[in-house]
């Protein structure tokens, strides 16, 4: 019978955990933005831009590169599910009685009642962009493989990937939200290609992180998940990928080219 003491504890929980929360707390704190002058150009950003949604794109990458687009694609539903059960909780929460004592109702009301149009508008863009994301670096990581087998350009697909997959996210948010009534009308163009460079700028920034990371969490893991049985973001049951964790050049091609 095995020791099931002296099993390593997994990495993915905790990515997992993480990954989640950040999503939830990001659509409350998106909620405030302010106003940029770059290069002479009026620009508004959010919050949750800034602090939070760039560390959702560098999981996916750390997420995609070890554990592959089927573990991925899971950790996206989860996600999602968790965005969903938010929105119905704070609806509850604002439409319960409150004591006359609690004065703060209006302000309650005010930052959580706007959680539902944002996580409508967020869970569009959250999806949209995910699953691009994770395509394109699957994609990539699919073909890279066969010319640089030890990783030596892996920013050219965790940046390539954000970029790709932060338009699509910023696209559908800004403009979901917007016509919802959450951001003004005016600010539109400028949300989408402030939002956009920037996200995709501190995932640039932030890549000797995101490698560093991905090295140690494969290293930790024992595993480097190339290709998956299906790119369909339904196949949530689907597993499939290639582990080339710790194999040589030779047999690394080997085992890519099968």
């Amino acid at each position: 019978m095995a020791d099931l003491t002296k099993k390593k504890l997994s990495l993915l929980e905790p990515f997992m955990m993480l990954f989640v929360g950040i999503l939830v707390v990001a659509n409350i704190i998106a909620q405030k933005f302010w106003d940029v002058t770059l290069l002479g150009i009026p620009m508004s950003v959010d919050v949750g831009t800034l602090l939070l949604f760039p560390m959702l794109y560098i999981f996916s990458d750390v997420l995609v590169e070890v554990w592959g687009f089927a573990t991925a694609r899971r950790v996206v539903w989860y996600g999602f599910a968790v965005q969903v059960l938010a929105a119905v909780l704070f609806s509850l929460a604002i439409r319960m009685p409150h004591s006359e004592y609690f004065t703060n109702q209006d302000a309650f009301a005010t930052i959580l009642g706007s959680v539902p149009f944002l996580v409508v508008a967020s869970m569009a863009g959250y999806l949209g962009g995910s699953f691009t994301n994770n395509l394109v670096m699957v994609k990539m990581k699919e073909w890279m493989i066969k010319w640089d087998p030890n990783h030596k350009w892996i920013a050219l697909r965790t940046i390539g990937s954000t970029f790709v997959g932060e338009f699509v996210d910023t696209a559908l948010f800004v403009a979901i939200a917007t016509l919802l009534g959450v951001f003004p009308g005016a600010l539109i163009v400028s949300l989408v290609i402030t939002q956009w460079l920037l996200k995709t700028l501190i995932e640039a920034v932030m890549t000797p992180v995101t490698i560093a990371v991905v090295k140690a969490v494969k290293k930790h893991e024992g595993l480097d998940i190339v290709g998956t049985d299906t790119l369909n973001p339904l196949a949530v049951s689907k597993e499939g990928g290639k582990n080339i964790f710790g194999l040589s050049e030779d047999k690394v091609r080997t085992a890519v080219a099968k």
